[in-house]
């Protein structure tokens, strides 16, 4: 029997969906909080994880809890992206074609774009810190699309002036 359901934690200014299946979290989506309509009891996980949403709304280091992802059906390439995208510190970012040389791919940009769009746990692996080659603010595929890459990155402190779509 296949147990599935979601459940929504309510930060500040963003909401997260953590979809459940068979003790999985199979993907984890980000909203803005007043879109959001949190669980009325939430599982022990999703309790840990709304303390790090608040922490990392409050510009603090959130400490992501750890839990148990389901990273099934990501290639080898998509994996190595997520770690990756884990050593892009806060505030800071990378490019399409910088995080392609970092994974052995050097002329690989578009499927680090592939990677980024396939990420199922926005946030913990934070695919809005990578960019277009000139800074410019491209694709996001989360909820909220690019105002919320933006937003994430303002939060997170990345400089206006050295990101040319970041107003």
């Amino acid at each position: 029997m296949t147990e599935t359901f979601g459940e929504w934690v309510r930060g500040n200014r963003f909401g997260l969906r953590l979809d459940w299946r068979d003790g999985l979290v199979r993907r984890l989506d980000v909203a803005w909080a007043d879109d959001v309509r949190e669980a009325d009891t939430l599982s022990a996980h999703a309790a840990a994880l709304k303390a790090a949403l608040l922490r990392y709304e409050a510009r603090r280091d959130p400490d992501w809890p750890d839990l148990p992802l389901d990273f099934s059906g990501l290639s080898e390439f998509q994996l190595a992206a997520l770690a990756e995208l884990r050593r892009i510190p806060s505030g800071t970012t990378r490019t399409y074609g910088e995080m392609a040389a970092l994974l052995g791919r050097p002329r690989g940009a578009q499927a680090v774009g592939r990677a980024m769009g396939a990420n199922p746990f926005p946030i913990l692996y934070p695919c809005h810190r990578v960019v277009g080659a000139d800074g410019a603010m491209t694709g996001f595929s989360a909820s909220g699309g690019m105002a919320m890459k933006k937003a994430l990155l303002r939060l997170e402190g990345a400089e206006q002036g050295l990101l040319p779509g970041l107003e």
